[in-house]
């Protein structure tokens, strides 16, 4: 008497989030993903390969986590970060901080610091 044994293969195919690039002028624009879909960065990449323009930048639940601006590599402009309920503010010139402002998303406490 022959015995049939039957082996059943699942495979589970392992969820990638490859980034997603478009060509946009002089630009390539770019997002970056979290293993669960939701997005990590977005922004921009001059032909140099540093980065341009304005950065997102996202928490693994969606959240907002940073606003950030470059001119070919270097940190420009008013960056905001969000985290535990308190916005913070910084103004970079050149790579530079030029300012720092925190405020407590509850309005609660504020509190402001210029170099």
């Amino acid at each position: 008497m022959a015995v049939l044994l039957l082996f059943t293969s699942i495979t589970f195919a392992q969820k990638t989030n490859l980034p997603k690039t478009e060509k946009k002028g002089k630009l390539t624009e770019i997002t970056l993903y979290y293993d669960n879909g939701k997005i990590m960065q977005h922004g921009f990449y001059a032909k140099s390969g540093k980065l341009h323009g304005g950065w997102e930048s996202y928490n693994n639940d969606g959240t907002r986590k940073c606003i950030a601006f470059y001119d070919n590599g270097v940190k420009v402009g008013a960056w905001t970060y969000w985290d535990k309920g308190i916005k913070t503010n910084v103004v970079y010139n050149n790579n530079k901080i030029i300012s720092i402002e925190k405020v407590d998303t509850d309005l609660k406490n504020y509190k402001n610091d210029h170099n």
